[in-house]
């Protein structure tokens, strides 16, 4: 006896799926948000952003927010690499 459970299929289905990163992250991003992230990947700073998606910083800066929020992460470099990683852009 070794001490542990074992798990049935449907469990172990259920803990895969809640591990798995979404393909479908762009799809919880509006237009506006996927530009913006877009621009973070490609390097570009708030100002940078502000001028090419032709808003605001403040705006930048909200949606940032947001983005940091759908894709559960909290620093652009985080962004980014998820960004990449999901092949959000690929």
């Amino acid at each position: 006896m070794n001490g542990g459970a074992a798990m049935t299929p449907t469990v172990a289905l259920k803990v895969l799926a809640a591990f798995q990163q979404p393909k479908a992250a762009r799809l919880e991003l509006t237009d506006k948000e996927q530009a913006v992230l877009r621009r973070l990947v490609e390097g570009d700073s708030y100002k940078l952003i502000a001028y090419h998606c032709d808003i605001s910083m403040g705006t930048v800066r909200t949606h940032i927010c947001n983005i940091y929020e759908k894709l559960h992460v909290n620093s652009k470099s985080e962004a980014v690499a998820k960004a990449l990683k999901t092949g959000l852009f690929g």
